[in-house]
């Protein structure tokens, strides 16, 4: 349940961030959780909520950084992942 409603804030904050929606970025759910990162057909990273903390993964790898907060994945996204 606590992986559902912090993947959902994410999303949330995610898609409700200018500086990413203006690059065309968006945030979509993914099944059977984790939060994608998606910019026209391809898909930057997805986040997902695990062991109390927010982990990236990019391209099918292991995760490449990880966050305690949404607004540090946010920024993390804006700065790094979708620039």
């Amino acid at each position: 349940m606590a992986t559902a409603i912090m993947e959902a804030q994410l999303r949330d904050a995610l898609n409700a961030d200018r500086d990413l929606t203006a690059r065309g970025a968006k945030a979509a759910e993914r099944q059977p959780s984790g939060v994608a990162i998606e910019r026209g057909p391809n898909v930057l990273g997805i986040w997902h909520w695990r062991r109390g903390q927010f982990e990236l993964t990019i391209g099918g790898s292991g995760p490449v950084v990880t966050v305690e907060t949404v607004a540090e994945a946010v920024r993390y996204t804006r700065e790094r992942l979708a620039p």
